[in-house]
Parts: structure tokens; sequence; C-alpha cells
């Protein structure tokens, strides 16, 4: 360990809890904290830029290959506590240089609509890397995928998949110019079976939680589609994602 943090007021922890709680300093740095040992041995796997790691006991580096530019700080509990934003830390924060915005690349690709539950996100890009999606494409007001929750819940498939944001009028676009259908999952009078289309090479788009995809979005579908169900009028979000991914895979 070079540096021993003691205090709960040192410049590099106030720093670390303004990355977890703006979206807007994480951007601007380009940097982004996350926490837990797990999380953290994904992202040196992934050979990702960790920029620095604050742990309580050292044994939480056991056999962990650290890079050398990466900086190393054994913190106090009450730190830990500070930096954790989990009602029990693991004991591990640490930060990591944000990938580059990714290109839209077929022939899977997940296109989702002013998604805002962090859950629900960290969950769908998990879910993309385990079927194989090329791409994971945001449009509108998304959460930020870079926020704690969500790389909690995508326990470090962040790192991995192929994520681009875009404008609904460049995913239009982008989606022609690779040959593929833009499908709308939409519950209306046209909309047809999830097994009667061939979504093997398509692009699939998923809106918000509460209100859907937008009027903008669906005029620019060649076709909406639904998952038959029973008893409840819709599904999760994450949870129809995982279907339509999963159908994609299979085909």
């Amino acid at each position: 360990m070079s540096i021993e943090i003691t205090s709960r007021e040192n410049p590099l922890v106030k720093w670390v809890v303004s990355l977890q709680k703006s979206g807007s300093k994480r951007r601007q740095e380009g940097v982004f904290a996350a926490e837990g040992p797990v999380v953290l041995r994904e992202a040196l796997a992934t050979r990702a830029a960790v920029d620095k790691i604050f742990v309580t006991d050292g044994a939480f580096l056991e056999n962990a290959v650290i890079p050398k530019e990466t900086e190393v700080y054994k913190v106090s509990p009450p730190v830990m506590e500070k930096l954790s934003q989990v009602k029990t830390s693991q004991g591990v924060v640490f930060t990591c240089h944000m990938p580059k915005n990714g290109v839209l690349r077929g022939p899977k690709i997940m296109a989702l609509e002013n998604l805002s539950d962090p859950g629900n996100m960290g969950t769908i890009i998990r879910t993309a890397e385990a079927f194989g999606i090329n791409t994971l494409a945001l449009v509108g007001s998304c959460v930020d995928v870079f926020s704690p929750k969500v790389v909690r819940a995508a326990m470090g498939a962040v790192l991995r998949v192929n994520i681009c944001s875009l404008t609904l009028d460049e995913l239009e676009e982008g989606v022609k110019s690779l040959g593929l259908p833009l499908y709308g999952a939409a519950l209306r009078d046209d909309a047809v079976g999830i097994k009667d289309v061939p979504l093997s090479s398509s692009a699939v788009m998923i809106g918000n939680e509460a209100s859907g995809l937008s009027a903008a979005a669906l005029d620019k579908c060649v076709k909406n589609v639904i998952i038959p169900i029973s008893g409840i009028q819709s599904l999760n979000a994450a949870v129809a994602s995982a279907i339509f991914m999963y159908e994609m895979s299979r085909r």
C-alpha cells in the first residue's frame, strides 16, 4: 500500500463521492466509481483503465494483477463507510476511466429509449453480454450507465458490452445502413407476436418503464412486436428485453 487515508475529509475521498453523486462530474472527468471485489476483478480481467483502488484490507487484492499506473490506497473503516454506496460495504471501492462511446454494430441490436431505472439498465447490460448482443443502443434520456447502481447491477458487464449513445434519427439511419429492420416493442392493434418475426438480424427498441416508446420512436419502427402474456398488462422492461435478446440469439 503506498498511502493510507484515515480522514473522511481527504480531497481524494471527496472526489470519489462527487463522482458517485454527479453524472456531469463523471462525464467531465471521464471517470466513474464502482465498488466490490467482484466488480474490481472483472474490471482488471477486462484490462479496463482502473485508476485508483481504495481498500480496507490488502487481502482483497491478493493474487490480483494490478497495473503499475493504478494507485492503491488503504483506508480506515470510517472512510470506507463514506466511500461506499451500499448499507454493508465489501471493503473495496475503485475508480475507472470510462470506455469510449461504442459504434452501432449488427446484426443483433437492442435499443432502449428513455429507460430510467438503474436496476433495469444494469440487468439489461448484463443480459446483453450473456446473449451476445452486438450493440446496446441508448436513445433519449436514459439513466447514466456509469452511475453506481447501474454498475453494481451490471456486475462489470458495463465495461465489456458495446454501448452506444445516439439520437433517434442516428439510430434509424444506422440500422438502415446495416440493412436491418427496426422493431418496436409496443402493445398496439397492428402488433405481431414475437414468434412471428425473424429477430436474429434485427434491432428491437424498448421504451420507458412507465410510458413505453415515444410516438416519434414508433413512427420509425417498421413493425410493432409484442410478447404474448396473460393475467397482466405488461412485463418489466428488463424482463421484456431479456426475452427479446434470447429470441435474437436463439434464431
